[in-house]
């Protein structure tokens, strides 16, 4: 499987993922992993959890959900990370968009499915589970860009730090 990637992503791979395991990226994916989670917790399981008809799927779902944002704020920041000269050359872009749009996609369809699936094969589809439906994705855009902005601002400041230093 090593010689199916190329020789240049291997070599750049430790670099990027000590950029991205610093103490400042992981400190922003745990704030969102604890913001966005309870959103997400309060937009999917919230009306189950009020009326109190937690199962311990439903709890499952709740416990497990934060993990989401976590991961996706990581995979921004290491999507967004590559060597460079220069921290303004990590500066979110339209690359960074398009990436976010990406994992939007793949990981908004998965949460939908997860948490609406069974409602969806059964046909009880309401407008309260279609705003649901609507918002999800924009969860895993705006936490994937925002993984990509933590780490141009990480490797800023480790610039801004460097260049105090000499």
């Amino acid at each position: 499987m090593r010689s199916e990637i190329s020789p240049s992503l291997w070599h750049d791979l430790p670099a990027r993922l000590r950029l991205i395991c610093k103490p400042r990226v992981v400190r922003k994916a745990l704030l969102a992993a604890g913001l966005v989670g309870t959103l997400l917790v309060a937009l999917n399981q919230g009306d189950v959890l009020l009326f109190g008809h937690v199962t311990r799927r439903v709890l499952a779902k709740a416990l497990l959900t934060p993990l989401i944002p976590f991961c996706v704020t990581m995979l921004g920041a290491f999507l967004n990370s590559r060597p460079a000269v220069r921290a303004e050359d990590l500066r979110p872009g339209w690359g960074a968009v398009r990436r976010s749009l990406i994992i939007a996609l793949g990981v908004g369809s998965t949460l939908i499915i997860l948490n609406h699936g069974d409602v969806l094969l059964a046909g009880a589809l309401t407008p309260r589970l279609v705003v649901k439906m609507l918002v999800t994705p924009c969860v895993p855009f705006c936490v994937s860009f925002y993984g990509a902005y933590a780490a141009y601002r990480s490797a800023l400041a480790e610039q801004q730090q460097a260049a105090g230093m000499t």
